[in-house]
């Protein structure tokens, strides 16, 4: 949002310097991202007039102009196609320095003609970025104008609002908020403007067919209008925020936009069947072409205002959107139908991403404009037009619809102190609210009655309240220290930060997917299908919530399947039957390349350890056991325990699957969030040695060695206080379809060392209860 402090200064009297405005602002919540200057015109430049034009002989675009700058007449060559007789334009004599075309302006010869200085476009005037003719200035101004005094250079102040204060849109929503930080008036530019009398017939009709999409429409006539260049004033207030100006009926419309926040629409009376408006529904297909000359093709979902034809009717905008061509004010025009209007701000944020089109008046129809502006906002705008275009405004109006009564909200301003820790009078505290426009009402010392005014429906809850109270009063009133608590929350990761962290230190890169996805990219995948579907989707690639996450990183890895190895992972949220939160990883080349050191090649036991290693870290512990899961390849795939709890599954990706996406040997895992983290234990370091036995179980392939640290566990006793594996071995003196697993026991007793005798007993009850089960001991 763009502010002229000039303009600004309109609305408050006695406004603070710029730096000071700026600061206020920001406290205020209004930040402003940067001031830059607004040159103006020229030094030097003046209004002149164009009394003729001849064309310069041998030329095919070439006119000389005759001008009057007050004083003489003077000859100048120009080539702009909106030439012509009569017009006040801009003229810089020679010796003038333009900034915008950074040189100076000399008598030249052009195609044998002298040329005594140039005429200007808007650009090379440096008032607005525009170069495809002179610019037009208004009829009444005087020959001979300094235009570098008649249009100034200004200071803007360049807002970063957030999409709640709707209210902030307009110059006066800013103004608003500005006079109850500093405790002043400020002008209304409507105030006192008469609305219109709905009784009188002004020979207008609206007709509604979709009261949600348009809950208030006004019409007023203004006759006898003659459409020509906009006075200077507001030319140059337009160019300020950056707009070009076209005629004094157009630039009412966008002038009032910025001033109040109402966008608004003039359509050419005469091209309105019967003088009849209608606010309906668009027929699948309808055409439009816009004021940009853009044909668009209607959905049914788009609201539009029409006009009868023939049998039926035809559309002549978009509602809230854009204006149609065909009926907009034209240089010909002498009656207006000026239209001021409330829209569903959700309806139209819809049409305008639909057609791809951005426009000032939806850019703050989507955001939300005040729903009982439009008959005053319309009472502004028409009358300027019918001052500035010498025209006769109809006393009365045409208006469908209802106002908008806020609800109240119950309000105590002990809350203030609770929830901000500063105190603010209660005096203080009904002369911001009511400076904002609320109406307050005191039933009690803390028990206040609140209506919000109609422009700030953000205003909903209590705390909506105090915030603005705080606001006004200032955040620097905030304490310094941390005020005492209740109670202290516990500690909580909702972003698993740490999770984050701590993956990325195994040597992972995350990933961020859609979670919009296509059933056939989850069918490619072999993952669950879709239980979420999207009601109206932009394309058939987006029209379903992902049921896993892993597809998404295997789209990643085909992207960059150029790369020798990647390693990714994602946290996010899968849509079942429920919504999930998880955790995917994905790892697919070698882990380490070959180099200075020897490669290390990615295998299961490998992507296990990365897990397990993520489990030591949380001080938790992971356990694995086979089990089928459709994506992953049927012999090396498993489900994983988190500290006992099933959490998910890992392996290496089926071998078709990896083929659709063009995926050299990958590995998986996707585990449910959370993740516990155990607190840390703390232990007495053993005081006695451990006693450490080997033993060599020979057994089938399908046993696997969670099965034999069981059964060794289960037989060795008590003081067994761990089992590892540290061999495995195939070949000759082992039996075909069996393995020899080699296993380190370690036994300690806590307050003595273990003698050679007991720990013999106990490993002759493992090597029994292993041969019970049909296992073979190795004796070498």
């Amino acid at each position: 949002m763009k502010v002229p402090y000039s303009w600004l200064q309109e609305f408050i009297e006695e406004l603070p310097p710029v730096d000071e405005v700026v600061g206020l602002l920001d406290g205020l919540g209004l930040a402003v991202e940067s001031v830059h200057p607004y040159a103006g015109a020229a030094n030097g430049t003046l209004a002149v007039r164009v009394d003729s034009l001849a064309p310069v002989e041998g030329s095919d675009h070439l006119l000389v102009a005759t001008i009057f700058d007050g004083i003489a007449r003077r000859t100048v060559v120009t080539g702009a196609p909106n030439a012509s007789e009569g017009m006040m334009t801009a003229y810089a004599p020679p010796g003038t320095f333009l900034p915008a075309l950074g040189g100076t302006v000399e008598k030249r010869r052009m195609a044998g003609v002298d040329s005594d200085g140039v005429l200007l476009s808007p650009r090379e005037l440096g008032v607005f970025d525009h170069a495809g003719g002179l610019i037009e200035l208004p009829a009444d101004l005087e020959p001979g104008t300094d235009l570098a005094r008649a249009w100034p250079a200004d200071q803007v102040l360049e807002l970063e609002l957030t999409a709640n204060r709707a209210d902030a849109f307009s110059l006066l929503g800013v103004a608003r908020d500005l006079a109850a930080k500093l405790g002043v008036g400020y002008r209304h530019p409507a105030a006192g403007l008469d609305p219109g009398d709905p009784r009188l017939d002004d020979g207008l009709e609206i007709e509604v067919a979709d009261a949600h999409g348009c809950p208030a429409f006004s019409l007023r006539r203004i006759e006898g209008v003659t459409v020509a260049p906009s006075p200077l004033w507001l030319q140059r207030r337009l160019a300020s925020v950056g707009l070009r100006p076209r005629n004094n009926i157009v630039d009412v419309t966008n002038y009032v936009t910025f001033e109040l926040g109402q966008p608004s629409h003039a359509y050419d009376a005469a091209e309105l069947s019967n003088g009849t408006i209608q606010v309906r529904r668009a027929r699948e297909g309808e055409k439009l072409v816009t004021l940009t000359g853009d044909e668009l093709e209607l959905s049914a979902h788009d609201l539009v205002i029409a006009t009868p034809s023939g049998d039926g009717s035809k559309a002549i905008g978009l509602a809230g959107v854009i204006g149609g061509l065909a009926e907009s004010v034209e240089a010909a025009t002498t009656s207006v139908a000026l239209e001021a209007a409330f829209f569903d701000p959700v309806g139209i944020r819809r049409t305008a991403k639909r057609h791809g089109i951005s426009t000032d008046a939806h850019y703050r129809f989507e955001r939300g404009v005040d729903p009982n502006l439009s008959r005053l906002a319309s009472a502004r705008a028409a009358t300027l037009i019918a001052r500035l275009a010498h025209g006769e405004l109809h006393p009365g109006v045409s208006w469908v619809g209802k106002t908008f009564e806020p609800a109240p909200i119950h309000y105590r301003p002990s809350r203030v102190h609770f929830l901000m820790d500063f105190e603010v009078p209660r005096p203080m505290q009904r002369r911001y609210l009511e400076a904002l426009g609320c109406e307050v009402s005191q039933d009690a010392d803390d028990a206040w009655r609140v209506v919000p005014p109609s422009w700030r429906f953000d205003l909903s809850i209590e705390e909506d309240l105090v915030e603005e109270v705080a606001r006004l009063h200032g955040y620097e009133h905030i304490g310094e220290t941390v005020p005492p608590m209740h109670f202290v929350p516990p500690r909580t990761d909702p972003t698993h930060r740490e999770l984050r962290h701590e993956i990325a230190g195994l040597g992972f890169q995350e990933a961020i997917g859609y979670v919009f996805t296509s059933d056939a990219e989850l069918s490619k995948a072999q993952a669950p299908a879709a239980q979420v579907r999207l009601s109206d989707p932009q394309g058939v690639e987006r029209s379903v919530l992902r049921t896993a996450l892993y597809p998404g990183l295997l789209a990643a890895a085909n992207l960059n399947r150029s790369l020798t190895s990647l390693a990714l992972f994602e946290i996010g949220r899968v849509f079942l039957e429920e919504e999930i939160e998880r955790v995917a990883l994905l790892a697919t080349g070698p882990w380490i390349e070959p180099g200075w050191e020897e490669g290390r090649e990615l295998d299961f036991f490998l992507f296990k350890g990365l897990l397990e290693r993520l489990a030591e870290r949380r001080n938790s512990r992971l356990e694995m056991r086979a089990c089928l899961f459709p994506p992953l390849h049927p012999g090396i795939s498993a489900e994983v325990l988190w500290n006992g709890r099933p959490v998910g599954y890992s392996g290496r990706l089926h071998p078709e699957v990896a083929a659709r996406f063009e995926l050299r040997d990958t590995y998986l895992a996707e585990l449910d969030l959370p993740l516990e983290r155990r607190p840390v234990q703390v232990a007495e370091i053993p005081r006695q040695q451990h006693a450490e036995r080997d033993i060599a179980v020979v057994a089938p392939l399908e046993v696997s060695y969670g099965d034999l640290a069981a059964a060794v566990g289960a037989a060795a006793g008590k003081l067994l206080e761990s089992v590892e594996p540290f061999d495995v071995y195939r070949g000759a003196s082992i039996p075909e379809g069996q393995r020899s697993v080699a296993l380190r026991l370690r036994f300690r007793h806590e307050e003595r060392a273990l003698r050679d005798e007991e720990v013999d007993d106990y490993m002759q009850n493992v090597i029994q209860t292993l041969r019970q089960r049909g296992y073979d001991i190795r004796d070498r």
